[in-house]
Formats: structure tokens, sequence, C-alpha cells
């Protein structure tokens, strides 16, 4: 874990000073900096928000207790990083993710947490033993299986 974040934050590092060194090339001015970190700032605002958006819409839906849509969301969500395998498994180097867990795992257990607000203990069981078939050390999915037993 603290390896994965080290490289994660490295890269976060690496792809401002690279973003800088090209506007540096393209500027020259004495605020070089500054568009190159607004670069910086628009592509991690893309990856951040275009590659993972049903997971995003999810998390807005979950907020406005609209589970039905945010269950969709999720499923798509798992949908896209089930054909994405790769992105997902390596989100601290593509998306420049620092969490502990996937955007499957994620889905899944938000997943189930909509399954338990709408009164259906097993099925949320289920969907948390399938994020621990992804993660054995997935601490949310752990306690909420240990919560619902």
């Amino acid at each position: 874990m603290i390896l994965k974040n080290l490289i994660t934050t490295l890269l976060h590092f690496f792809v401002a000073i690279i973003m800088i060194i090209i506007t540096t090339s393209f500027y020259s001015s004495h605020y070089n900096w500054v568009y190159g970190l607004y670069l910086y700032l628009f592509v991690t605002f893309i990856v951040y928000n275009v590659i993972p958006k049903h997971h995003i819409k999810g998390i807005r839906n979950i907020f406005l207790k609209d589970y039905n849509t945010a269950f969709q969301n999720f499923n798509d969500s798992l949908d896209y990083f089930n054909k994405y395998h790769i992105i997902d498994k390596y989100g601290f180097i593509f998306l420049l993710n620092m969490s502990d867990y996937t955007f499957r795992e994620c889905a899944l257990t938000n997943q189930a947490y909509i399954l338990l607000k709408q009164g259906k203990k097993e099925e949320a069981i289920d969907l948390y033993k399938k994020a621990l078939e992804l993660n054995s050390k997935n601490k949310i999915a752990i306690l909420g299986i240990r919560n619902l037993n």
C-alpha cells in the first residue's frame, strides 16, 4: 500500500512537471509554470471524471437517494471496468488513483449498501462476497459481512 501510494504520488509529480515542461517549450514568459499547472489540472480532471463517469454518477445518485438509478450506474461501472480490467487493476498508474480498492470492488460494495438500504440483506451479503473475491483484504466487505451475520 505504501509503495502504491508512493508510486501514485511520484506519478502525479512527474505528470505535473511534464506539463510544465511542455508549456514552457511553447510559451516564453515568467508564468509558464502556471500554464503547465492548468494543463495538469485539466488532464487530471479528465482522468478522474471521464473514465469512471458511471461510478461518479452512482455516487451522486446515492447522495440524492435515487438508489435504483445508482444501482444501475454501478452496474455500468462494473461492465466498463470488467471490459477494461487493466485500467482498474493498475488505476494507481492510469487513473492516478490512490485508493486501496479498485472501481469494481467499490461498485460492488456500493451496490451492497444500496441493497441494504432497500432491505435486501442476503443479496447484499452476496455482493460483499464478490468484492472479497476481487480483494480478500477489502475491509468494507469484511465489516459488511461481519455486521450482517
